[in-house]
């Protein structure tokens, strides 16, 4: 990125107190941090200390690490240290957990896991205090840990114990603060606490404040960090140096304010599509091929990365069974589906090796395996089933298998797994599983099978097919693979990497922040799909808004997929 360089950059460049940097998407916010960081540096860092870059999702630190390798001089680029919230906060707990009353080992509470304890209940449902209560417990009494406590918990950490926010202050000088908007209380409260001896510099655009469904988060920071940090304040604006030369920005903008001009963007274009459902996924399939060429026409290359945006997790799976459609298009799906990673438990135990001597054993854990993916969902059918499935476990251990359809199916599949012969490619033997899953004529191990098509961990997931090679190569079979796959989706949750972003991704919109793509196709269909939310009346400003973040994540070309039958007061003004 070629960042004009000014006069208020070198202010924030120079500032010795905290920093506030106000932008859009593109603005040039995480270069100039970055560059702040380089200062630094060059200031000189005493022996062990670091600048400290946070950010939410490990997109966005994927990207900062990509920027850092690309704006950063080498011999600087191990003093900055890239990281998500969770990570930094886990690294405090791991330390100093135990002065909280818990014991010294700590463990984490995946968010799947997580949820299916919880019974798929959500914040003001019946039941939710009494998991709030539950859920500190395991903490206290197992040291078991659950993501939402990390911030809470570090913060409570922070406050009793000036020595320990100061030991951390004395590790990172200067912490550079990515999307700071979307911080919540105990998010903030910690930086805060840090702020008494570390400078702070916070990244913000409210025009981004998509979360502010979660409980603390709201556009409320921005005024609490100008009051509590007094910084230095600057705002680079609609600056755009994602996607110069191009009318991507202009028509974001004209979204997120209801601006109509009347005539065409350019990079900006529209196919419609009719409704029946060979027509819309014909019409999907066609929206890749169509971005890709318009790319390549427009600046005589081939888009290296290109993303297919949908509103809801319903129109995210639309969008990748038509791609799978024969001859597939390979593509990759972000999703953050609970009983699709418990789902994936179910695979990892079929890919373990089985003997005919343990097949009562083995029937009861495939039992509980998908008594757990169920209890996740939530709902009245699914809780009932969980618990049927429970209790045909512990008869199972008890007196033997029931005489029941499913149970019988579960048998069966055991006995058709034990014989199949692995290759001891991850990626192939996966799809014999799921095979094996679907053949059963059952429709519970059907659904768990569909629900490990949408499982990233062969189409991305490197750390899980890396783990699942290393066992097969150390005893020529995936004994342990429920441990690795475990330990996977943990460093995939927890810790910050570098996401491959190139090739074709499939999400759905709040997903889409903190990335970036050459082309951008966005899905619209009234009801799986739609720009506008049910919830949001006119003039429709949260849907704008997250409108407006979906677009900017384009650097070269966006294309509307756009259902014919149905109209959008959003998009349909429009001259596309």
């Amino acid at each position: 990125m070629n960042l004009k360089f000014g006069e208020k950059h070198h202010a924030i460049l120079g500032a010795k107190g905290h920093c506030l940097v106000l932008g859009g998407p593109g603005s040039g916010k995480t270069t100039l941090a970055l560059m702040k960081a380089v200062h630094r540096i060059d200031e000189k860092l005493l022996p062990g200390q670091a600048i400290l870059f946070l950010s939410f999702s490990r997109a966005a630190v994927a990207r900062a690490a990509d920027a850092v390798k690309h704006q950063v001089p080498a011999d600087k680029r191990p003093l900055i240290a890239i990281q998500t919230f969770h990570s930094f906060f886990w690294e405090i707990l791991r330390t100093h957990g135990h002065l909280l009353g818990a014991p010294k080992q700590l463990a984490i509470i995946l968010a799947h896991d997580e949820k299916a304890m919880r019974e798929g209940i959500e914040p003001g449902d019946p039941g939710w205090d009494k998991w709030l209560h539950s859920r500190l417990g395991l903490f206290k009494d197992q040291g078991k840990v659950c993501f939402d406590l990390f911030a809470p918990l570090t913060s409570e950490i922070f406050s009793r114990s000036r020595r320990i926010r100061h030991r951390v202050s004395s590790r990172y000088p200067l912490i550079l603060v990515d999307e700071a908007q979307d911080t919540g209380n105990e998010q903030w409260a910690c930086m805060q606490a840090l702020s008494e001896k570390s400078q702070l510099v916070c990244l913000a655009d409210l025009d981004q404040l998509i979360f502010d469904y979660l409980p603390g988060v709201g556009p409320e920071r921005v005024d609490q960090i100008r009051a509590a940090l007094n910084p230095l304040e600057i705002d680079l604006g609609e600056e755009n140096n994602r996607s110069p030369g191009t009318e991507i920005v202009t028509f974001a903008r004209d979204i997120l304010h209801g601006r109509i001009r009347g005539k065409p963007y350019g990079n900006v274009s529209r196919l419609r599509f009719a409704p029946k459902a060979d027509d819309r996924d014909k019409a999907i399939r066609q929206s890749v091929g169509i971005i890709a060429a318009t790319i390549r026409k427009e600046t005589g290359a081939p888009p290296a990365s290109i993303a297919v945006f949908a509103s809801y997790s319903s129109g995210v799976a639309i969008l990748s069974a038509a791609l799978r459609k024969d001859p597939p298009i390979v593509h990759q799906v972000l999703f953050d589906e609970a009983f699709v990673m418990l789902a994936s438990r179910v695979g990892a135990f079929l890919l373990e090796p089985k003997l005919a001597a343990h097949r009562y054993d083995d029937t009861a854990t495939l039992l509980d395996l998908l008594s757990d993916a169920y209890r996740a969902k939530g709902g009245t059918t699914a809780l009932k089933l969980s618990k049927t499935l429970r209790l045909w476990a512990a008869k199972v251990r008890a007196t033997g298998p029931p005489k029941v359809k499913l149970v019988g199916a579960v048998s069966d599949l055991l006995r058709t797994i034990a014989e199949v012969q692995h290759a001891g490619d991850p990626r192939k033997d996966w799809t014999r599983v799921k095979r094996a899953l679907r053949a059963s004529g059952d429709k519970a191990l059907a659904e768990v099978a569909s629900a490990l098509d949408y499982l990233v961990a062969f189409n991305r997931g490197a750390r899980i097919s890396a783990s699942l090679t290393e066992l097969w190569l150390g005893s020529q079979s995936y004994a342990g693979a429920s441990r690795a796959l475990d330990a996977a989706l943990a460093q995939e949750q927890l810790l910050s990497g570098n996401d491959n972003l190139q090739g074709i991704h499939v999400m759905n919109m709040h997903k889409c922040k903190g990335k970036q793509f050459d082309g951008v196709v966005l899905y619209r269909t009234q009801h799986t799909s739609p720009f506008v939310w049910p919830s949001d009346p006119a003039p429709h400003r949260k849907s704008r808004r997250l409108l407006h973040v979906a677009i900017t994540r384009a650097r070269k070309h966006v294309l509307i997929l756009d259902d014919a039958s149905s109209v959008c007061p959003v998009i349909d003004p429009h001259n596309l």
